[in-house]
């Protein structure tokens, strides 16, 4: 018996096959009558860019200015998934009931995921990966590998090749 999927994470990087990967996150959740918590993580600043910033400011100061900085990059990528996501689906996201939630989480990726996947109780992690050509064996990155190691739940990665096509690709098992 196949366990059942009601809840995929669905996570981004908004790269250049965000559409192909999220065309195969909506076909699966519609398969499957499930839900999709889309997901965006962006990174903090590193520690060299505090430190620059912290030489010329207060550090109390610097804090704020990075704040006010999160806050508006996350608002800011919360309204392009929100567009994002009424172009691909023709519903805004109160007409469509596939998109549950979208989340704009700052922090260490992996980190991240895994921790949205607990709180949303995913059933499946979705993303994609750039295979990179035949050659590349390489080709997960270190976010994806540390999620399949790390992972208590099954995460599906979608390979997505340089050459953008609109056939669906195949899942790596």
């Amino acid at each position: 018996m196949l366990p059942q999927i009601k809840t995929i994470l669905y996570t981004t990087a908004l790269g250049s096959h965000t559409r192909t990967v999220f065309r195969y996150a909506v076909g699966l959740a519609q398969q499957h009558n499930a839900r999709i918590v889309l997901l965006h993580v962006v990174e903090p600043l590193n520690n060299s860019v505090r430190f620059l910033m912290e030489s010329y400011l207060s550090l109390e100061k610097a804090r704020e200015l990075d704040q006010e900085a999160t806050h508006g990059i996350l608002e800011k990528f919360h309204k392009r998934l929100e567009a994002f996501c009424a172009e691909e689906l023709g519903a805004t996201l109160a007409q469509t009931a596939i998109i549950s939630e979208i989340r704009v989480v700052s922090g260490v990726p992996y980190e991240v995921i895994l921790h949205e996947a607990d709180r949303c109780e995913a059933d499946l992690i979705i993303m994609g990966t750039h295979t990179g050509g035949a050659r590349r064996i390489d080709f997960l990155g270190s976010t994806t590998r540390r999620l399949t190691l790390l992972s208590k739940r099954p995460v599906l990665i979608v390979p997505v090749s340089d050459s953008s096509s609109n056939e669906w690709p195949e899942p790596l098992i």
